[in-house]
């Protein structure tokens, strides 16, 4: 296979650890690939806000895709390449029906997470990305219109209640998991997929250029759509199918053993991935 030209790549658990730590092998393994003239840009469901220390630290600030896709732009400076946010009408249906189902919803701004209660697992998803955590006294005190909702569960079976709102909302807005007790609601029509496609297009690199690396099931359409899948061995079992290459845990920095073999390899991709 030929050296791509974009490498795209998914945050949190893939990047990242478990415990949100960025491995130094891993960004050795980013820069290599930059130095070799290829481009990487993160692709995530934070915020730009809590993507910025680390695009920073990779030195890819300059171009990161956002909220699932919802967002495009430059996280150091601000500037926005494409933004698509939730109609508050939308937004305020999305919250109301996941406090029925009995799950926690969040509401993203971009500077700002906003809930409706003061519960202790919202607050350790907020403290997460660092972004400050605000309790709105009602529905209609939240301000304008979210960048993302995203709804936590605490226990099994309020996957359940991930199920039921799937059902109830997936006609009008954009849901997708980025972990087992994370729910994601964007705009329709919007994913990390279609975010990435528009990167791509912006610098003239087709799908068969590019590479994308993910866990979860919101980097599925994505990981689908490049020409090179690659993934670390704590995915969940839908991305391993499309993995054409499976590196180690994310704990031990396994997006680095990705990368280098996407440098190495010149076998038809057919072989590879046996």
């Amino acid at each position: 296979m030929t050296m791509p030209r974009l490498i795209v790549c998914d945050v949190d658990r893939t990047l990242l650890t478990h415990d949100y730590v960025l491995p130094q092998r891993v960004v050795d393994a980013v820069g290599a690939a930059r130095d070799a003239g290829i481009v990487v840009v993160l692709a995530t469901a934070r915020s730009a806000l809590g993507v910025r220390p680390f695009a920073e630290r990779l030195g890819v600030a300059d171009l990161v895709v956002a909220f699932n896709g919802g967002w495009i732009g430059n996280v150091a400076t601000g500037s926005v390449l494409s933004q698509h946010r939730v109609s508050r009408a939308d937004a305020l249906h999305a919250m109301a029906a996941a406090r029925a189902a009995g799950v926690r919803p969040m509401w993203f701004t971009g500077d700002a997470v906003f809930t409706l209660t003061d519960d202790p697992l919202v607050a350790r998803e907020a403290a997460v990305t660092s972004e400050p955590l605000i309790i709105a006294e009602t529905l209609e005190t939240l301000p304008g219109e979210p960048g993302k909702i995203m709804c936590v569960a605490g226990q099994a079976s309020d996957c359940e209640a991930f199920a039921v709102l799937r059902e109830t909302l997936g006609e009008r807005l954009s849901i997708s998991r980025s972990h087992p007790r994370l729910l994601e609601i964007g705009p329709p029509g919007v994913s990390k997929k279609t975010g990435i496609s528009l990167v791509a297009a912006r610098f003239g690199f087709a799908p068969d250029e590019c590479a994308a690396a993910g866990d979860a099931e919101n980097d599925l359409e994505m990981l689908a759509w490049a020409g090179t899948a690659m993934t670390v061995a704590n995915a969940v079992p839908q991305v391993m199918q499309l993995a054409h290459f499976v590196g180690s845990s994310c704990d031990e920095g396994g997006l680095a053993d990705a990368i280098g073999w996407l440098m190495q390899s010149r076998q038809p991709r057919s072989v590879a991935a046996q």
